[in-house]
């Protein structure tokens, strides 16, 4: 009835349950740093990774929730997919030919184009659209940008992945019934725009959304990763404790138990 979940940085997550180990958006690697260096959007980490991808030998589901380095990590993702080869992956399914494109089998790789679902050894995963920025649609592969909800030692969990709010957004979170919801803080501005950054909730905007879902307990994340693209949790924290929404911050490496 209890699982223990890691922050590892960024949008990831570990989740350990009675039966299975489960990651959500590892980013590992230097990947970015490695490829912004010296340029004008040079990603320079606050935080070490907690773990090296080739020492994830535990992984049985990865889950990526669209396809940008820190999400679906060119340099990680691989080297999980080796270490971890019981892994199956489940994806946007404008992001499979990534996925194939780091020598991934076919058969591990499942995919969403968002309002759908699936199962895969044993866990559902439901697929919402998510707006990164905008709320894009490809009309043979569906929305690039996905939201995650599935349901851990019967809890129900919401990885709102790379989002802005958009109408009809949180009645279909609603629906599910989140016990427990991860939600960006970084927001948007006219610097991140200038390099060409999508942007997510504001901490208002996630304040608000943890309230209108009736979240039972909600979780900031993707923040303290890159200087150049982070946020202040305090003013998070500030927000949701004005507004009554039950919250936790977690600190990088922290595991904890739910509930």
């Amino acid at each position: 009835g209890r699982f223990r979940v890691w922050w590892i940085g960024q949008e990831g997550y570990v989740f350990k349950t009675s039966r299975q180990i489960i990651y959500i958006d590892p980013y590992l690697s230097t990947y970015a740093e490695r490829i912004t260096r010296g340029q004008v959007n040079e990603h320079i980490r606050i935080n070490p990774a907690p773990m090296q991808p080739e020492e994830v030998t535990h992984a049985n589901i990865v889950l990526c929730t669209h396809d940008h380095a820190d999400h679906i990590d060119p340099d990680g993702i691989p080297l999980i997919a080796k270490a971890s080869p019981q892994a199956q992956f489940v994806v946007p399914e404008c992001a499979r030919e990534t996925m194939l494109g780091f020598d991934i089998a076919a058969k591990r790789i499942h995919t969403l184009r968002g309002d759908d679902s699936l199962t895969v050894d044993g866990l559902t995963v439901h697929g919402i659209p998510g707006a990164h920025e905008q709320l894009n649609e490809d009309p043979q592969k569906g929305f690039p940008f996905l939201s995650y909800v599935f349901d851990l030692e019967g809890h129900t969990v919401l990885h709102a992945g790379d989002t802005i709010p958009y109408p009809g957004q949180a009645e279909k979170v609603h629906a599910h019934g989140v016990d427990l919801a991860f939600l960006p803080i970084n927001g948007r501005d006219a610097f991140r725009h200038a390099l060409d950054f999508e942007g997510n909730f504001t901490c208002e905007e996630a304040v608000g959304f943890g309230l209108s879902i009736k979240a039972g307990l909600t979780i900031p994340m993707h923040y303290d990763m890159f200087t150049l693209n982070t946020a202040d949790v305090r003013d998070f924290e500030r927000i949701a404790r004005h507004r009554g929404l039950k919250h936790y911050v977690m600190q990088h490496k922290e595991g904890i138990v739910f509930p």
